[in-house]
C-alpha cells in the first residue's frame, strides 16, 4: 500500500469513528448532491432514518432543512472553506429548532467537487429557544389545518413553503412544487392565461401592492374556482421579505350563485312570457311584481302599478269589500280560485270593466307573506259561451222536432205494416192451401218488420234496440202465427239481455231469425207433440255478435242446401246473413243448428 493510499484510509477511518460518537451532525454529498454518508446526529437533524439517505438526492427528502440550501450547494466551486460567514446558514431541524449549518467544498478531482454539511444547534437562550420551537410548531399546525390555501414565496416569486390543504387538494407533495416559480407550479398548468395573471400579481406584490381576484386552479380531479389573494410581507426595516399567497375554494358558492342567477332568469322569463296575467301582492296588499300580459290587459305601465294597492284594479263599488276579503284570506291562506260561484270583473285604466277568472297562490318568501294572482281575461270565453248557448238552444229545439217526427214515422210505419199484414190475412182466407201457406209466411215477415218499429217507438230510442227482448217477442209471434199440433218451447237462458243492436242490423237479423224459426217449427218435429228450440246470444272478445239457433228435431238432410231449394225461406237466409256481413255455419245432426257471427255496427261501418 502506498503512503498516499495509507493516509487516505486512516483519514477515512478516523472520520467514520468521530462522526458516529458525538456532534456535530455531519453529512457528505457527492458532486450530484447525492448522500454518501450521514451520521445519526444528522439523521435526527434531518428527520429521516439514516439508512434511507444513502444514494438519494437531497431534493427527495421533502421538508429537509438542506432543501433551502440546494442553490448554494450547486455553486460548490464558489464555496470558500476559509470564508465561514458566507458558508454558514441558519436552518431549522426536523424538530423546528434553529441550527447553524456550514457547507464545505471537497475537491475530489479537477472537475468533481463534493460537499460536506456540518450542522450544530444554534447556541441561544434555552427558554427562548423552546418558546420559538413551540410557536413554530403551533403556527405550522395552524397553517396545516387551515381550510384556506397558504403559500410563502420569495420576493422573486419562488415557492418555498405551502400548507397541507393545497397539496392534498391537488394530490401532490411539497417536493413537487417547492423552489419552483409560483406561476409554473402544478395548480396553474391548465391555463396560460391563469399563469399570466399570477405573474402580474407577483409584479404588483414586488411593488408593494396586494392583488385579489377569482382564479381557476388545477386540482386532482377537477378544476377549482378560488378566491385568490397575494400580499407583500415586509420586515421590521420595511424591506420586502416574502410574498404571501392565500386562497379559499369558492367552487360551490360560485356554482350556487350561478344556479341562483339562472333560476331567477328562468323564473323571470316564465313570469314575463306567461299567457295569463300574473300579479304579485305583498302582505299589505301592494303590487310588487306584474308581468307584461297584465299590463296589456289593464292598460297601465309597470311604474304606474308597482307599489300601488291591488284595489286599483278592482271595480270601485267592490273596493272596500275586496280589502276585507284579502285580509281574511291572509289569515288562512291557500291555493284556490278567488270565486267559484260569482262572476268576477276587473277594472282597466280607462275605468271599463271586463270579466276575469282569478287564481290565488300563497307564497312565503323569507317570512313575508305574498300572494300570486293569476288573472285570465275571459271576455272571449263569455262571448263564445253565449253563442254556444244560442246554438244549443236552437239545436235542442230542432232535435225535439226531429224526435217527434221520427216517433211519428215509426208509429205510422208500424201501422202501415200491420195494415199490410191484415190484408194478407184477409187474402189468405179464401186462398188455396198452397197459396194460404205462402201468404201466411209473407204475413209473418211483415209482422217481423213491424215488431222492430214497434220496439223503437216504445223505447223512444230510434237508433238501436235491445236484441234479447226483441228475439223473445219475435219467438212468441212466430209460435202464435204458425198453428201446429206440436207444442214448441224456447230456451233463452244463454241470451245476453243487455246486448244492443243498431237499427240497420235489427231488421235483417229479425228476418233471419224468423226464417230459421219458421223452418224449424214446420219441418223439425214431424210426428212429435213437443219440441225445443234454444237461442244463444253473446258478444265475443273480438267485438263480434254470436247468434245461435239450435233445435232438437230430426236434423237437416244432407241433400238440403241453402240457395239451392225451392223454399223461399232457404233462399232468403243467406241474403240476410250477407246484409249482416256475417258468416253462417250449419249443423245437420243431432238437430239442426244455425250459427252466425257478424260484426257490431261500429266495426261493420
Amino acid at each position: 500500500m502506498s503512503p498516499s493510499d495509507y493516509n487516505l484510509k486512516c483519514k477515512a477511518l478516523a472520520f467514520d469513528s468521530l462522526a458516529q460518537h458525538s456532534l456535530p451532525a455531519v453529512a457528505l454529498l457527492d458532486h450530484n448532491l447525492n448522500y454518501i454518508f450521514v451520521n445519526q446526529a444528522f439523521a435526527d437533524f434531518n428527520g429521516f432514518n439514516a439508512n434511507l439517505h444513502f444514494g438519494k438526492n437531497v431534493s427527495q427528502f421533502a421538508g429537509s432543512p438542506l432543501i433551502s440550501l440546494i442553490p448554494f450547494c450547486k455553486e460548490k466551486t464558489e464555496l470558500s472553506n476559509t470564508d465561514q460567514e458566507n458558508n454558514q446558514f441558519r436552518v431549522f431541524s426536523s424538530e423546528k429548532r434553529p441550527w447553524l449549518c456550514r457547507l464545505l467544498a471537497l475537491s475530489i478531482t479537477d472537475d468533481k467537487t463534493a460537499v460536506a454539511a456540518i450542522a450544530v444547534p444554534e447556541q441561544s437562550d434555552e427558554a427562548l429557544q423552546k418558546i420559538d420551537q413551540q410557536n413554530f410548531q403551533t403556527l405550522r399546525q395552524v397553517l396545516d389545518n387551515l381550510f384556506a390555501f397558504v403559500g410563502i414565496l420569495t420576493p422573486e416569486g419562488v415557492l418555498i413553503d405551502a400548507n397541507r390543504s393545497p397539496l392534498e387538494a391537488a394530490g401532490i407533495e411539497l417536493s413537487d412544487v417547492i423552489l419552483q416559480k409560483f406561476w409554473d407550479c402544478y395548480w396553474w398548468t391548465h391555463s396560460a392565461a391563469e399563469r399570466d395573471r399570477i405573474k402580474t400579481a407577483i409584479v404588483k406584490g414586488i411593488d408593494g401592492h396586494t392583488s385579489r381576484f377569482d382564479i381557476t386552479a388545477q386540482m386532482k380531479n377537477k378544476i377549482m374556482i378560488l378566491d385568490f389573494m397575494l400580499a407583500p410581507m415586509f420586515d421590521a426595516a420595511g424591506k420586502l421579505c416574502y410574498l404571501i399567497a392565500s386562497a379559499i375554494d369558492i367552487s360551490d358558492r360560485t356554482q350556487s350563485e350561478a344556479q341562483l342567477r339562472e333560476s331567477e332568469l328562468r323564473f323571470r322569463r316564465v313570469f314575463d312570457s306567461a299567457a295569463d296575467g300574473l300579479i304579485s301582492v305583498d302582505q299589505f296588499g301592494c303590487i310588487t311584481m306584474i308581468n307584461p300580459r297584465s299590463l296589456e290587459m289593464f292598460g297601465y305601465a309597470a311604474e304606474e302599478l308597482i307599489g300601488q294597492p291591488i284595489e286599483i284594479l278592482v271595480p270601485s263599488e267592490l273596493t272596500s269589500g275586496h280589502r276585507r276579503h284579502r285580509e281574511k284570506y291572509l289569515e288562512h291562506p291557500s291555493t284556490r280560485r278567488m270565486s267559484e260561484r260569482t262572476e268576477l270583473y276587473a277594472k282597466r285604466k280607462d275605468g271599463s270593466l271586463f270579466p276575469v277568472d282569478i287564481g290565488l297562490t300563497h307564497l312565503n318568501i323569507s317570512g313575508d307573506a305574498r300572494v300570486l294572482a293569476t288573472v285570465t281575461d275571459i271576455t272571449a270565453q263569455k262571448l263564445a259561451q253565449q253563442k254556444l248557448q244560442l246554438i244549443v238552444d236552437e239545436k235542442s229545439h230542432l232535435l225535439s222536432e226531429r224526435t217527434a217526427l221520427l216517433n211519428e214515422v215509426h208509429h205510422r210505419v208500424k201501422n202501415n205494416l200491420q195494415i199490410i199484414s191484415s190484408l194478407l190475412n184477409l187474402q189468405a182466407r179464401s186462398a188455396s192451401p198452397e197459396v194460404k201457406e205462402a201468404l201466411t209466411e209473407s204475413q209473418l215477415r211483415v209482422r217481423t218488420m213491424a215488431l222492430t218499429h214497434q220496439l223503437l217507438y216504445e223505447k223512444r230510442d230510434f237508433s238501436s234496440i235491445t236484441l234479447g227482448a226483441y228475439l223473445q217477442q219475435l219467438c212468441q209471434l212466430v209460435r202464435q202465427s204458425l198453428s201446429q199440433q206440436c207444442l214448441i218451447e224456447f230456451d233463452f237462458s244463454a241470451v245476453d239481455k243487455n246486448l244492443i243492436l243498431q237499427l240497420e242490423q235489427a231488421i235483417p237479423c229479425g228476418l233471419f231469425v224468423n226464417e230459421v224459426l219458421t223452418n224449424a217449427i214446420k219441418h223439425a218435429f214431424p210426428g212429435r207433440t213437443t219440441g225445443l228450440i234454444r237461442l244463444e246470444l253473446s258478444q265475443t272478445l273480438n267485438n263480434k255478435i254470436s247468434l245461435n239457433i239450435i233445435d232438437n228435431g230430426i236434423g237437416l238432410p244432407t241433400n238440403v242446401e241453402l240457395n239451392q231449394q225451392t223454399s223461399l225461406g232457404f233462399q232468403l237466409i243467406p241474403t240476410f246473413v250477407a246484409q249482416l256481413r256475417g258468416e253462417l255455419t250449419l249443423q245437420r245432426n243431432p238437430g239442426t243448428g244455425f250459427f252466425v257471427q257478424f260484426p257490431a255496427m261500429m266495426e261493420a261501418s
